[in-house]
């Protein structure tokens, strides 16, 4: 069990370490401890709702984490007035 929850956050990390390397340089790197904290615990839900059933590549899912403050996950919808 310990090693099905360290390869979870292994690989979190790891995509989170390739959102980083893999764009190059960007103007603003996101620097939030926390928005990077639940990158990594939520990142197969990111996955499947932004790349799988959305209209990200994995390229501009990890670019969006790491240049642009993270992805619309949390983002909450204005309701109707």
């Amino acid at each position: 069990m310990r090693a099905i929850v360290a390869l979870y956050f292994v690989i979190g990390v790891a995509l989170l370490a390739i959102g980083f390397l893999l764009p190059g340089p960007c103007p603003n790197r996101n620097t939030d401890v926390v928005s990077n904290l639940v990158f990594v615990l939520t990142w197969p839900v990111g996955l499947y709702a932004e790349v799988y059933q959305g209209q990200l590549s994995a390229e501009q899912w990890l670019h969006r984490q790491a240049c642009e403050g993270g992805g619309r996950l949390g983002e909450k919808k204005a309701a109707p007035i």
